[in-house]
């Protein structure tokens, strides 16, 4: 039987199994006796109706707001009340992965938009189409575990008792045996960006590495989710991800060998933040991480800042819609009515001053002895001896393309670095994948830099610069999409 035989017959027997998934009473008689460890065929169909209906009063509710905004309030106003919505909503049908997941795709698209007027933007957002969704909340990951009681042990010793804060965070394996334990002995703890949480993320990236059999942790960074505190900007969550390595390392003594660290947007900063980390005396390489992915990360803290703020400084908007945009931007940051900008203009703005505001703010748990030095990732890079993939679109509004390519130099020139693998999108916006742009030519980086990774990692010589060719973009199909459907319903069903 040829593959795509094979693929179109897997596909007839994806729909038999998704139409018996709708249908409870015939999973009832037929599955009675198929049991999991946390769950019956007949929980995963309840869930997945559950989750449809809060993904529908999410969409329902986000409509009606929308429909009632005050069309006279300037573009960053109406952003602020429109991502301020969303996170409110978000937090009330928090139950619901796929509200997780497409909210966050909306605050994404929000945040990135061109749009000149609040009109434009919502028909970018495209609220018809969410409503005629509703099959989406298939397409979501269910976690196998669910931590509520990570304490963020290593930035309480390094910054203070006040940063000591609980996190939360999921876990996904790629396969279980027979009592439910991870099978595999790899892992990839996937980083998420600002508005974003560890489910979302897991649902943009997750299944790319669950397929390579690599389990998954996605944690919450502090201040979204189920977690703690308030956004540092990549330097405390940097410690908050050793805290989850050592968990790992800790919970699954035997069964961790081997771990990627991937992150997007403030999760990739939070990435070049950890890259050449030492707590105690022990590296990543203790921690056994073996490969980094940084996608769309920043380089610095006073850099982006000072970026964003001068992009806004620079053009000539009237004073209030000047004030609002640097609100919307902060916000962005997740530093938003965190600083007193109100003395801040184009001609006394810099990165000294930045410094300072960031500083007062007591958000990013850096000192005025520590700061110059914590506050830049390209030091910590400095000291990094991983594999690196370096992920970036060149249109990036929130985060300048500039980044990467200091990100690429710096890395290829310490001699310590093995692999450097580079992916530059031309065209496409911050974090692209959240919303599922260039899927299958990302996964193929992935997939290419975990076989360079694991080959490093097990003695072998590989060539620095990469020559990995990628594949050309394609576009889902149905059988593909029912495929991934299926994938994202626990293993029970297709044993």
């Amino acid at each position: 039987m040829n593959k795509k035989t094979s693929r179109l017959l897997k596909g007839v027997v994806i729909v038999l199994m998704i139409l018996t998934l709708l249908a409870p009473a015939i999973v009832s008689n037929a599955f009675t006796s198929s049991q999991s460890n946390s769950s019956t065929i007949l929980d995963i169909v309840a869930n997945r109706q559950n989750n449809i209906k809060q993904y529908g009063s999410f969409v329902n509710e986000l409509s009606t707001f929308t429909k009632g905004m005050d069309n006279s309030l300037n573009l960053s106003k109406s952003k602020i009340q429109l991502i301020d919505e969303i996170l409110a909503l978000r937090n009330k049908y928090s139950s619901s992965p796929i509200v997780s997941s497409v909210s966050s795709q909306l605050l994404n698209t929000i945040t990135t938009s061109s749009s000149t007027n609040i009109s434009d933007l919502l028909n970018s957002i495209d609220l018809n189409l969410l409503l005629n969704s509703k099959n989406l909340a298939i397409e979501s990951l269910t976690p196998d575990v669910e931590i509520d009681n990570m304490v963020a042990t290593t930035a309480g010793k390094l910054s203070g008792s006040d940063y000591q804060v609980k996190l939360a965070g999921k876990i996904y394996y790629a396969n279980t045996d027979s009592s439910g334990k991870p099978t595999s002995n790899k892992w990839a703890i996937l980083v998420h960006g600002n508005n974003m949480d560890g489910q979302s993320i897991a649902d943009a990236i997750g299944q790319m590495y669950l397929d390579q059999n690599i389990n998954v942790l996605a944690p919450d960074l502090r201040g979204c989710g189920n977690s703690e505190g308030s956004c540092g900007m990549g330097y405390l969550e940097s410690l908050d991800i050793w805290d989850w390595l050592t968990y790992l390392n800790t919970n699954y003594s035997g069964k961790c060998d081997e771990i990627f660290v991937h992150g997007v947007s403030l999760g990739g900063a939070t990435t070049l933040f950890l890259s050449g980390l030492e707590i105690d005396g022990k590296t990543l390489k203790d921690q056994k991480v073996i490969g980094l992915v940084e996608d769309c990360g920043y380089t610095s803290l006073t850099g982006i800042v000072t970026d964003l703020l001068g992009s806004i400084l620079g053009g000539s908007s009237s004073s209030s819609d000047t004030n609002s945009s640097i609100q919307f931007a902060l916000k962005s940051l997740g530093l938003s009515s965190k600083i007193d900008l109100s003395s801040l203009n184009i001609d006394n703005l810099s990165e000294t001053l930045v410094k300072q505001l960031l500083l007062a703010s007591n958000t990013t748990g850096l000192t005025e002895s520590n700061f110059d030095e914590k506050q830049n990732a390209l030091n910590s890079l400095t000291n990094c001896n991983l594999p690196l993939l370096i992920i970036h679109g060149t249109k990036d509004p929130m985060v300048p393309f500039k980044n990467s390519d200091t990100i690429y130099a710096n890395a290829m020139a310490n001699t310590n670095i093995p692999y450097v693998q580079r992916y530059s999108v031309e065209g496409e916006t911050h974090a692209f994948i959240v919303m599922g742009s260039k899927y299958n030519v990302y996964e193929g980086h992935v997939q290419n830099f975990i076989k360079q990774s694991e080959e490093i990692n097990s003695g072998k010589s590989v060539q620095k610069q990469s020559d990995y060719v990628e594949e050309k973009e394609e576009k889902t199909s149905v059988i593909d999409s029912l495929i991934k459907a299926l994938k994202l319903i626990k293993n029970q069903i297709i044993k």
